[in-house]
């Protein structure tokens, strides 16, 4: 059987299998009009984030490592992490504007990518969105300002993304207690736009605004 080449998680996993796994998942997963992204507070061995559909069915399972320099994450479609479906490659350990590879886990197709920009982050988080061939066409921003939620710090994040120059996703944090819950709700503009991406474009804001939270 061929192997799949997209990085030691995958190395183990045939190719064939994988690819049919992906054609056996409903049709209408990454065809929604919106999602929910989930963060326990408490996790074992990383934090867990998981996207579901408003129905509640699971989109994707990430488990980010808490000890690993150069983020590398792969979204799976299942708990078991058994059928990846996309991969975020951040392309250096550090830089001003570090910039957020979105590929297919299978194929190594990008889809695009979001960038930061510089020290923005300082009032908003900014990043510039990228296509496959690494051109600007569009940002996603935070509508809250980020020096706000350091010192209120339960103040609910909200997000925009804007392709083309028309705004495409909203991402709006609900209020929970014991967990992080974002709401992503996907804009008529986003009918061109592959839903996955922007799905993980919301997960580079959600992961950003954790962190910076734990960092304050």
């Amino acid at each position: 059987m061929k192997k799949a080449a997209s990085g030691p998680m995958l190395e183990s996993m045939p190719a064939d299998l994988i690819a049919q796994a992906r054609e056996a998942l409903p049709p209408d997963l990454y065809q929604q009009a919106s999602y929910v992204i989930v963060r326990p507070m408490w996790s074992l061995f990383g934090r867990v984030f998981r996207v579901y559909t408003a129905d509640g069915r699971l989109t994707f399972f990430v488990r980010r490592p808490l000890f690993r320099l150069r983020d590398r994450l792969i979204l799976f479609a299942d708990e078991d992490e058994t059928i990846p479906v996309l991969e975020i490659r951040n392309r250096s350990v550090l830089s001003l504007n570090m910039c957020h590879d979105v590929l297919d886990a299978l194929t190594g197709m990008r889809l695009g990518s979001v960038r930061t920009r510089g020290l923005a982050w300082m009032w908003r988080d900014t990043w510039d969105v990228l296509d496959p061939d690494d051109r600007v066409c569009g940002t996603m921003q935070e509508d809250t300002l980020s020096l706000v939620r350091r010192f209120l710090r339960f103040w609910p994040g909200r997000h925009h993304i804007e392709i083309g120059g028309e705004p495409v996703a909203l991402l709006l944090q609900q209020f929970r207690i014991f967990r992080k819950v974002f709401s992503l709700q996907f804009l008529p503009a986003s009918q061109n736009v592959d839903a996955r991406f922007l799905i993980a474009c919301a997960l580079v804001a959600v992961m950003a605004d954790v962190r910076r939270e734990n960092s304050s």
